[in-house]
């Protein structure tokens, strides 16, 4: 466990606030009229387990600062929220003020500027970070030093008139990973990944003779890279972070899905030699398959994210494909009557699956 004036480790501060929930979820299920009708604990066992109980949210609460009570979680969703938009104002803010007295400052003053207000930003950040084990301060100074870096480069390209390339995604992707594992910051490591994925499908663009910028003019490598993305914690453990696979996961899912959706939908230019509309047809089947396939991925091995994410994607697919048969024959009432019943008919699959899952113990 981490001493408690240290920098937290942000594996165990994960599996601390696992623990505490867990406590939590005990006492208030032993304390509910229809357990305790069903399992009665004697005054002394009642008693030992008020003292353990208490003993442990204490310690806990004493090393890691977690949430003990439903309304302390509700304030920490809260405070992360106003320190992301916090962090997002301030970045506004620095990046507006900059702009109104720009022109008024010499070359040397501006290089300095942007070179200065980075270090200074992941100076701040190192010294909230290190005296405080919730990093509500550390994420909004490390948000403002990553906004300050991307200025960075951004304003030293254009003081030295630097063509832009597909490099800078790197620089900012790798700084946001940097920063992100330094301190354990989700939003942070989301943002390296994409810019990542991003970077990856640029530099091939580019290879091809392309515009760097283009990159976004054929999905499937950015589908394919956030495949990679998405299977990154199968090859990397994080032991020390415990809460930084399931971003991989949702970042690779999600950019994944738009991907297809956006070639399933559009036909935007790919890499197939197949007419544009069987390169719809095609990328609407592989949603189908990929999103259902995910789905009961998400189910076996209890990645909520996944679940949620792939079955938002799956109806996509299913009620997009359903319009492209139907919409243009079909009477309009008849229509969506159609995707009422289907809509039930999932509803009770779905009901049906969870049952069997609960029947053979498996957590729903």
């Amino acid at each position: 466990m981490e001493p408690s004036g240290g920098r937290p480790d942000t594996g165990h501060q994960y599996q601390a606030q696992r623990s505490a929930d867990r406590i939590r979820w005990l006492r208030e299920e032993l304390a509910a009229p229809e357990l305790q009708q069903v399992l009665a604990l004697t005054p002394d066992q009642q008693t030992r387990f008020d003292d353990w109980s208490r003993a442990q949210l204490t310690e806990l609460t004493q090393q890691f600062d977690v949430d003990t009570s439903a309304s302390q979680k509700r304030v920490s969703w809260g405070m992360r929220v106003a320190s992301t938009l916090g962090g997002i104002a301030i970045c506004a803010a620095v990046v507006l003020f900059f702009m109104r007295y720009w022109g008024y400052l010499d070359t040397s003053v501006q290089v300095a500027l942007v070179v200065v207000v980075p270090l200074l930003a992941l100076a701040a950040a190192e010294f909230a970070a290190a005296r405080e084990r919730t990093l509500y301060f550390t994420g909004l100074l490390a948000l403002v030093a990553f906004a300050s870096f991307v200025m960075n480069l951004v304003v030293m390209g254009s003081i030295f008139n630097i063509n832009s390339t597909e490099r800078a995604l790197l620089a900012w992707g790798a700084f946001a990973l940097l920063v992100a594992y330094r301190y354990g910051l989700r939003l942070l490591l989301a943002l390296g990944l994409l810019l990542l994925i991003g970077y990856g499908a640029a530099m091939v663009t580019a290879q091809f003779g392309y515009h760097w910028f283009d990159f976004n003019q054929r999905p499937e490598l950015i589908a394919f890279l956030a495949l990679l993305i998405f299977c990154t914690p199968f090859a990397i453990q994080h032991r020390r972070h415990g809460d930084f696979p399931p971003v991989y996961r949702l970042v690779g899912a999600v950019v994944f899905f738009i991907c297809v959706i956006s070639l399933a939908e559009w036909g935007i230019p790919s890499y197939l030699w197949f007419s544009h509309q069987n390169i719809e047809r095609l990328y609407e089947f592989v949603g189908l398959l990929t999103s259902a396939g995910a789905i009961w991925l998400g189910i076996e091995r209890h990645w909520n994210g996944v679940v949620n994410t792939s079955a938002t994607a799956f109806a996509i697919f299913l009620f997009t494909r359903l319009y492209h048969w139907w919409w243009d024959w079909m009477p309009k009432y008849l229509f969506f009557a159609l995707i009422g019943a289907l809509g039930i008919a999932l509803v009770l699959a779905f009901k049906r699956m969870r049952g069997q899952m609960a029947h053979s113990g498996a957590p729903a």
